[in-house]
Order: structure tokens, then sequence, then C-alpha cells
């Protein structure tokens, strides 16, 4: 990134890492994409299921994370706009509402599956269209509030580049992203231990009736969601704070342009965690291939619905 004064770099004179860095958030846009919107088009055009309108929020949140990335790479492209103070802040402020909406829509899917698995026979009555919806909102509400803080709240004019760990303060990222992240990262490592810990349960119960039960799988849903989740934002988290710390001259540009691209490739693996391990999901992708018609998209869902019902199970949720 160029300094304010430097004339040479702001002239638009590039370097072979920057180009790089350029192709690999290109590579990232593409894939958040197509991975997404295959999966907003698949949910749209056959979920009836209440926990999928989470999945289709979560798929469409991370489109827009996606399309953060051409304003992000354009201040590498050109960078002329990294010394003008409003494009500058909307960098930021665009990159935080998008990934904030992300993950608030992970938590949302979290405490969903929590509700299904621990109390499969009230669900239906608890999560309801209309709690959906006021969840979504206040998801989204909550993304806008911590998001535009950079707006009236920044290092701008002390800022020597257009870099996160310099236009924003450091107590914003020390007292309230990092402590919202720890929260909402605690708030999901407690909901899945539960859900774990009831699928042994469920599954010593089976054995006691001579069934056979694997719990297994359950474990591999908990180890898949939080690793990637933790793998993902994690190191991105760690870097600014030690930025804000102010260990900003211990950290290369590259290192943070690496975590940075980490943390957002959560919204390319989003789609395949939440949707495409989904059985329901598998079977409409089927049926879409095959070109059947809408009557008969409607009947897989129905039909995958009452399975699980007739068996005991609670509603099906994603993954």
């Amino acid at each position: 990134m160029c300094s304010k004064n430097d004339s040479y770099c702001l002239d638009g004179h590039h370097t072979f890492e920057q180009w790089a860095w350029v192709g690999i958030d290109s590579f990232l846009f593409v894939l958040i994409l197509c991975g997404n919107l295959f999966t907003v088009y698949v949910l749209t055009r056959s979920s009836k299921v209440i926990s999928n309108r989470f999945v289709l929020s979560l798929a469409i949140t991370d489109t827009l994370v996606g399309l953060t990335l051409p304003y992000h790479m354009a201040f590498t492209v050109f960078p002329q706009l990294s010394v003008n103070k409003t494009t500058c802040l909307l960098r930021f402020v665009f990159v935080l509402l998008a990934c904030c909406c992300s993950i608030l829509n992970v938590t949302a899917i979290a405490i969903d599956r929590y509700l299904a698995i621990i109390h499969p026979f009230k669900y239906e009555t608890l999560m309801t269209k209309r709690l959906v919806r006021r969840v979504l909102f206040f998801a989204f509400l909550c993304a806008i509030l911590m998001s535009t803080v950079p707006i009236y709240w920044n290092n701008w004019d002390e800022a020597s580049v257009c870099e996160l760990g310099q236009v924003l303060p450091r107590y914003y990222m020390t007292a309230v992203l990092l402590p919202a992240f720890l929260v909402i990262w605690a708030v999901m490592i407690v909901i899945y231990t539960r859900i774990w810990h009831e699928a042994v349960m469920q599954a010593e119960k089976l054995r006691r009736n001579n069934v056979f039960a694997n719990c297994r799988p359950s474990f591999q849903v908990v180890l898949l969601v939080m690793g990637c989740f933790t793998a993902c934002w994690l190191p991105f988290l760690a870097v600014t704070s030690a930025q804000a710390a102010g260990y900003r001259d211990h950290i290369s540009s590259s290192i943070y342009k690496a975590v940075l691209s980490l943390a957002l490739s959560s919204s390319a693996l989003n789609p395949l965690i939440y949707a495409w391990k989904n059985a329901e999901f598998k079977e409409t992708v089927r049926v879409l291939l095959k070109c059947r018609d809408k009557k008969q998209l409607a009947t897989v869902v129905t039909v995958a619905g009452s399975k699980n019902i007739s068996k005991g199970n609670p509603p099906q949720t994603p993954v």
C-alpha cells in the first residue's frame, strides 16, 4: 500500500508482489461468488425448511463479502484511492459490514441447530418465521453498528498508509472487535460441545437397546465447523490485535494480507460446511441437474422432512 508521501508509488508503479496479491484476491472473489450464488440459487428454488433460511442468509452475506474484494483490490491497482479519506474509510466499512454479517449468521445457525437437536419436539413452535426474521434483522443491525464506527472514530489524520492497523483506532480493535469475536467464538464452542454431548447420550441410549449408533459423525461436524472458523479468523484477529498493541513494525504487509485473505476464505468454505454437506441440499441439486419441474422439487423437500419426523428426528438442519 502506498504511503501518502510516496509519489513514485502513487503514480501507479506496481511490484510483482502487488500483482500476485491481486491474482490471489481475484481467485478468491470468483470462488466465493460461484459457491455462494449457487447455494442461493438452490435454496431459493426448493427449500421450505425454516432452518435453511439462516443458511440462505449466510450465503447472501458471504456473497457480499466476495463483492467487497474488487473494491479492496482497487487500492492496489489504483493507489490514488488510498490518499482520499472517504474511499479509504469505506474500504474498511464494507469489509467489516459483510464479515460481521457473515459471522453473526454463522452464530445464528449454531443457535438454530442447538434448538433443533436439544429441543426437537418444541423446535417448530420455537423457531417461527417471525423469530427467524427478527434474529436476522438483529444480526444485520449489530453488523451495521459495529462496521460504521470507523466513519466517525478513526486515525486517518495520523496514518501514513490506508491500512487497518493504522486507520482504525487501537481501542476499537482491542475493546470492540476482539472481545466481540471472542464472545462469539466462546458461544459457538459451548453450543457445539452441547450438541456433541447430546449426540453421545443418544448413541448410548440406542446401544442399551441393542441398536448400533455411531457418534463419530457428530464429532466430525463439530470439528469441521469450529476448526474452519478458528483457523480462518483467529490468525487475523491475532495479527490485528498485535498491530493495535504497538507491534505494527514487526508485522510485514505480506503477513497482514495473508491473514486477511485467510479470513475472507471462510466465506468460500461456508457453503461447503453449512449447505453442500446437507442431504436435502444434495438431493435438490440432483433434481435440478435432471431439469425436473418445481412440483418435483417441492416433493423432495416434503419427503425428506417427513422421513425425519417419522423417525422421531428433529427437523433437518444444515450439515
